[in-house]
């Protein structure tokens, strides 16, 4: 079990590795695209074939893939944005949408093809941002606000889910379902009606540098997975009906950065000892921080103006530092390998 946690560890460094190039190129293309104006209204979008791209800029490679951006979509239809079965690569940037069920939906796509950036997706029923069985996605910089998911990654491995913002949605801010070695950072799920984010029957993953704040259930949910990483994030004010902002079920879950000993911040914590976590027994941050590493909120969050006024770019520090995090989480699960040896 061990041998394949490190394994799926380098396989996901790798990945990110190329990933990183593919987001590098399209911050360069980025840089020499005229902002948008505004918004342009547009009917649902529904891709069934690598051909139902063709309408749109690109060519559907790693270099230059099809880009669909600027367009605000809001309709009674099930889905805003739905795109299935294809193989292209492709990026959705600076849209806002507002469907019946489902603003952004992907399901069987071919790895390491699909990045999601800067999208606005708001009072869709069921989910803002739904991935099925679409493995090595980016998912970053998006806001889903009073859907009934924020965002959900099922069967969806070696997936990276970074700084996006979750608000007030039905259930859960981001769910991790059946999706190893991915990783959750520079989050914010804010009052969200559940957990702000669950980590469910998935391994190896990374939960780093998120704000975790008024979520009615915990902050942090892990069901079912083992060898996860949960450590600099900030809790504040999550569960307050129970007695910790934080729950896991699993084994060699870990609350804290075990090279570095240091946790996360729980705005309930004493400030002296450990904190307990909930869900299987014995398990504790033992090394609770006493600022946050994140900053929380302090004034009434507004749902942002679906009106972009200028193309999101990723840049290479941001990858950077995630590289960074992949490097630290192998190097970890290779120290606490030759620890468990002796």
């Amino acid at each position: 079990m061990k041998n394949k946690s490190v394994t799926s560890l380098f396989i996901l460094l790798l990945i990110y590795l190329a990933s990183s190039i593919n987001v590098s190129i399209i911050a360069e293309n980025n840089n020499q695209i005229t902002p948008s104006l505004g918004l342009t209204p547009h009917s649902p979008i529904s891709i069934t074939s690598d051909n139902g791209f063709e309408v749109y800029p690109g060519n559907g490679t790693v270099v230059d893939p099809y880009i669909i951006e600027g367009y605000k979509i809001s309709t009674t239809y099930s889905k805003g944005i739905s795109i299935q079965y294809t193989t292209k690569h492709f990026i959705i940037r600076n849209c806002y949408i507002e469907a019946d069920n489902f603003g952004i939906y992907f399901r069987e796509l071919a790895e390491s093809t699909a990045t999601i950036i800067n999208n606005t997706c708001i009072n869709n029923d069921l989910c803002g941002i739904w991935f099925s069985e679409a493995g090595r996605s980016i998912v970053a910089n998006n806001t889903c606000i009073n859907n009934g998911l924020g965002i959900i990654l099922w069967y969806s491995d070696s997936s990276i889910v970074a700084n996006n913002t979750c608000t007030d949605n039905d259930e859960e801010g981001i769910i991790l379902q059946f999706t190893s070695s991915s990783i959750a950072s520079n989050n914010t799920c804010y009052r969200n009606s559940n957990w702000g984010i669950e980590i469910y029957d998935s391994d190896s993953c990374l939960v780093s540098y998120n704000l975790f704040q008024e979520n009615s259930k915990h902050g942090v949910y892990i069901h079912f997975s083992d060898n996860n990483l949960v450590h600099h994030n900030t809790f504040v004010n999550n569960n307050l009906a129970g007695d910790s902002q934080a729950s896991g079920y699993g084994t060699n879950n870990y609350w804290y950065d075990t090279a570095l000993l240091e946790g996360n911040y729980y705005s309930d914590w004493s400030g002296t000892g450990s904190y307990s976590i909930d869900g299987s027994p014995n398990q504790f941050d033992l090394y609770p921080l006493s600022e946050p590493p994140v900053d929380y909120i302090t004034e009434e969050y507004t749902t942002p103006e679906p009106t972009p006024t200028e193309t999101t770019t990723v840049s290479n520090l941001f990858m950077f530092s995630f590289l960074v995090l992949c490097i630290s989480f192998v190097f970890i699960q290779l120290i606490r390998k030759k620890e468990n040896r002796q």
